[in-house]
């Protein structure tokens, strides 16, 4: 006992380093003989030990070991936490309510790298108020194991088809803990990476979870990860992937690029309409008078199994509150199989502008019932946008890119006020050089529920053709006035096709152009191939031979 207290007494001794002393590197391994200095070959035996011996600065190396170091470990600043070995075989952590369940807490300056974290009670890695972290090629699995609560998307009104109509969902929707996760309410040009990271197989958690609130301000990279194979838990209501999300006047940015999400929902979700985890692959929300601001590019959705509820989306980006900025750029990825429409982007609050481009991009194959005639959102639409407060400003490019295959409509545009008062702003969508084809329901549909300042619609050289027509549209392209509209223009005229599915074109209350388009024949579209009422439809000009998007 006294030759273990002199030990421990010579090592914190020496750990003290002197005024500009280079950093130590300490070794810990929960194998190692009791009494170990930690050196590389006398290590510690518990994270506690190194914890309390290391200062700032310091690299503690993991030994791999068959043996899991339990009970968490606080960083300190600057500090490099890193498993040894080639593969994260390093086995962490923490079935103690030490650090309130986290296996690792970072510090300013931290990098947390080639870990094996499995079985955490809370968050495998977590960060708050820190800057300049970095998270890089750790294994995560089994975390949250206590089921505590972490991301909160805020009550909202969800929409119906009913015009002013919503459905409250009170108490928003919780979360579960992630297995890594940032919070920052006061830091200030703060940054993050978490790269190479794989997050895998928990009952009760999210995967990677970053949340700013406050007055913060945060840059976070999110690169190369893989989440796959989480479930929501008995006490939530949703399941994220890679969640970000800005509060207040916090302002979070945000490049999440070359991830994989897959299979995300418990199995018993299979083919359920209205229950089962509301699982995300992306989500991106914005609160309040935040902004937020997301590039995702080279991201990869799949759901082969179905797994999820009716509310399941590959990516999805949503305000709530009043006056929220956010912005998303998706280029160069693939979004498949989800219960729910694939892509949705909603203004659920009031008085925001979101702003999606869509570039390069196939979203297929969604897996829901298809249209619900209740809900205008999660029948199993490709792509959704939409303005459900008032005030909003809502905006969408689709360039190059593919909306195929889904149980309902190819791209759903609409607007139903159900948040505030008065109308919403403005509506705008453009859609370049696309495939929009053989969706269960329309192709392309656009629809305004209550009142709405101005609308602004154009496609070009785009393939609307060869929709089912059974979904909520009965056509490839449906343009339905169901409110009241101010300035308006719909310009779906130059090189477009029109044709395969019940009607080729439906126009209720509103005026549509569109000229010069391919309608399966030379001459226009043709008997009872159109639906007009209370509107107009300008189909002159009619292109004599299919053009290139519809070969």
């Amino acid at each position: 006992m006294i030759r273990a207290l002199v030990i421990a007494l010579l090592t914190a001794l020496l750990a003290v380093p002197a005024h500009g002393a280079e950093p130590r590197i300490w070794y810990v391994d929960e194998s190692a003989r009791a009494g170990g200095n930690g050196s590389a070959t006398a290590p510690f035996r518990s994270l506690g030990q190194v914890e309390r011996a290391s200062r700032r600065g310091d690299t503690i190396r993991v030994v791999p070991s068959s043996l899991a170091l339990d009970g968490g470990i606080r960083l300190k600043r600057n500090q490099t936490l890193v498993g040894l070995g080639r593969a994260a075989t390093a086995l962490l952590t923490n079935t103690t309510t030490h650090l309130a369940g986290d296996a690792v807490r970072l510090a300013d300056g931290a990098t947390v790298r080639n870990l094996r974290i499995v079985g955490a009670q809370r968050g495998a890695i977590y960060g708050i108020e820190t800057t300049g972290v970095q998270v890089i090629g750790n294994d995560i699995s089994r975390h949250n194991a206590s089921c505590t609560p972490g991301f909160l998307i805020p009550p909202f009104n969800a929409p119906t088809n009913v015009p002013g109509i919503g459905i409250p969902i009170s108490a928003g929707l919780q979360n579960g803990w992630a297995g890594i996760m940032i919070d920052a309410a006061s830091t200030q040009h703060g940054t993050a990476l978490i790269a190479g990271n794989t997050v895998h197989d928990a009952e009760c958690g999210d995967g990677i979870d970053v949340r700013t609130s406050g007055t913060a301000s945060y840059d976070v990279r999110i690169v190369g990860n893989t989440i796959h194979s989480l479930r929501q838990g008995p006490d939530f209501q949703s399941l994220l992937a890679i969640g970000l999300q800005a509060r207040d006047h916090s302002a979070l940015t945000a490049v999440v690029r070359r991830n994989l999400q897959s299979e995300l929902g418990n199995p018993d979700d299979l083919n359920l309409a209205v229950e089962g985890a509301d699982s995300e692959g992306v989500f991106v929300n914005g609160v309040g008078p935040s902004r937020i601001r997301a590039v995702v590019t080279r991201n990869r959705y799949e759901n082969r199994r179905g797994l999820g509820g009716f509310s399941a989306n590959g990516l999805e980006m949503v305000t709530m509150g009043n006056g929220s900025r956010a912005s998303v750029v998706i280029r160069n990825s693939h979004f498949s199989g989800s219960p729910g429409d694939v892509i949705e982007e909603g203004a659920l609050g009031t008085n925001a502008v979101l702003e999606m481009v869509v570039d390069r991009v196939v979203a297929e194959r969604s897996r829901g019932v298809g249209n619900t005639f209740v809900l205008p959102f999660n029948n199993g639409d490709c792509l959704l946008a939409g303005s459900l407060g008032a005030g909003n400003d809502v905006r969408l490019v689709v360039r190059d890119s593919v909306l195929r295959n889904c149980a309902n409509n190819g791209l759903s545009v609409g607007s139903n006020v159900v948040n505030g008062s008065g109308p919403t702003k403005s509506i705008s969508v453009t859609v370049l050089d696309s495939a929009i084809t053989g969706n269960r329901g329309g192709n392309l549909g656009i629809r305004n529920f209550t009142a709405l300042d101005a609308l602004s619609v154009t496609v070009r050289r785009t393939n609307l053709a060869g929709s089912s027509s059974i979904g909520s549209s009965v056509a490839d392209f449906a343009a339905e006035n169901l409110g009241t509209v101010g300035r308006h223009l719909i310009d779906a005229s130059g090189g477009n096709c029109l044709w395969g599915g019940l009607l080729a074109a439906s126009v209720l209350g509103f005026d549509v152009l569109a000229r010069q388009n391919w309608w399966g024949q030379p001459g226009g579209p043709g008997l009872l191939r159109t639906l007009v009422t209370g509107g107009s439809l300008d189909t002159s000009a009619p292109l004599s031979a299919a053009p290139a998007p519809c070969v």
